[in-house]
């Protein structure tokens, strides 16, 4: 049996940034789009030896704003993968991450005929004002409107984004948030609930807003109770955390970043998307006529290339399955390197257990406590 791959799809255009955006993404560049699209499916060909050696389990359309190009495109991605598989219903999860001012019914049909079965919507919240604050170039309204096209067209695995904190955004309109879209749940099919800790980047219109004083972010005691707030109301209605920032009912976690976090192996094809594979990590080019010229000529891609030695996948495999609900298990740690955890981070982990930000549960599987979440970056410090 073949082992399984995942494929990421970067597809960088834009109706307009959002002022927290750090991806590589486009606006006012719709001329590129017909040669991006060939340029990316030149890459997938490119990669064919690799793609007709495993199996193609997850893909995932990410950006950007992929519901922002018409959907022949993400028709005419499809159709290239589906040329690595025997049978389409073969893909375990296929989503794609649409902005709801940017997708229709039309769209979402088309997808869903192309072989997506499943849908990421960037809501972020339920607020006018906070939407307006963060450069979102939709109300609440059009998220109600895109909710009904995705139920009419028949999706039963839609995952929702929030953010927090945010300017504007306390407390009380944060549960708001939360129980509005948790009452929808049943009805839209929201299975999955991504709620991400709000970056902000040093060359942002975010934080130049910030520092400025137009803008003005909660302060440190409520994201505390906000934080609190998330768990508390997730959990009561069957939304497991089951990865730091993700929620999930049984059974609809995001099998594609489940891969991501588990070291799987995954192709990441178009700009700056990268690569995980045979223990080496791949970015492309991040300039978009860069990479279209050079795809079109099927010239080497990557403009960096890492090998990690099998130290570095150890020190990676702990921090990135620390920020899961299932931790780090022993035995799966010697199966995979034949090295016991202990005679390597031994030192690490019994600190880290003193300092209450580790315990060990059931003699066999390290996990991060409720303190240890609030201080990650600490724990991640201990295996640079």
């Amino acid at each position: 049996m073949k082992e399984k791959i995942g494929i990421y799809i970067h597809i960088p255009f834009c109706k307009s940034k959002c002022y927290y955006c750090d991806f590589v993404s486009y606006c006012n560049m719709d001329e590129f789009i017909d040669d991006y699209i060939q340029a990316l499916c030149n890459e997938i060909l490119q990669n064919s030896e690799i793609l007709s050696s495993y199996q193609i389990s997850t893909v995932y359309f990410g950006g950007g704003t992929p519901s922002y190009i018409p959907s022949k495109y993400i028709t005419r991605i499809m159709d290239t993968l589906k040329l690595f598989v025997n049978d389409e219903y073969m893909f375990d999860e296929v989503t794609i991450e649409v902005n709801p001012n940017s997708v229709d019914y039309n769209k979402l049909k088309e997808y869903k005929k192309a072989g997506i079965n499943r849908i990421s919507v960037g809501l972020q919240s339920t607020h006018d004002a906070v939407l307006k604050n963060i450069g979102r170039a939709h109300v609440f309204k059009d998220f109600l409107d895109t909710m009904d096209s995705i139920k009419k067209v028949g999706f039963n695995n839609v995952s929702v984004d929030l953010i927090y904190p945010l300017p504007g955004l306390n407390v009380k309109l944060l549960d708001d948030t939360l129980n509005k879209v948790i009452d929808m749940s049943d009805e839209y099919s929201i299975k999955h609930i991504s709620i991400y800790n709000l970056e902000i980047h040093e060359d942002g219109k975010l934080k130049f807003l910030l520092e400025s004083g137009f803008l003005k972010l909660p302060d440190e005691d409520e994201e505390y109770i906000m934080k609190e707030h998330i768990n508390s109301i997730l959990e009561k209605n069957m939304y497991h955390k089951y990865e730091i920032s993700n929620f999930a009912k049984n059974g609809f976690e995001s099998k594609h970043n489940l891969n991501y976090w588990t070291q799987g192996s995954y192709l990441g094809f178009g700009v700056n998307a990268s690569s995980f594979f045979l223990g080496t990590r791949y970015t492309n080019v991040s300039k978009i006529d860069s990479y279209i010229e050079m795809a079109k000529n099927f010239n080497v891609i990557a403009k960096q290339k890492e090998e990690l030695n099998k130290l570095d996948l150890m020190k990676e495999y702990i921090i990135l399955n620390l920020r899961l609900s299932s931790g780090v298990n022993i035995n799966k740690f010697k199966k995979k390197f034949d090295v016991d955890v202990y005679s390597l981070f031994g030192s690490e982990l019994k600190e880290l257990c003193d300092l209450n930000l580790l315990v060990l549960k059931n003699d066999d599987t390290f996990v991060l406590t409720k303190r240890g979440t609030e201080v990650a970056n600490i724990v991640w410090e201990k295996f640079i």
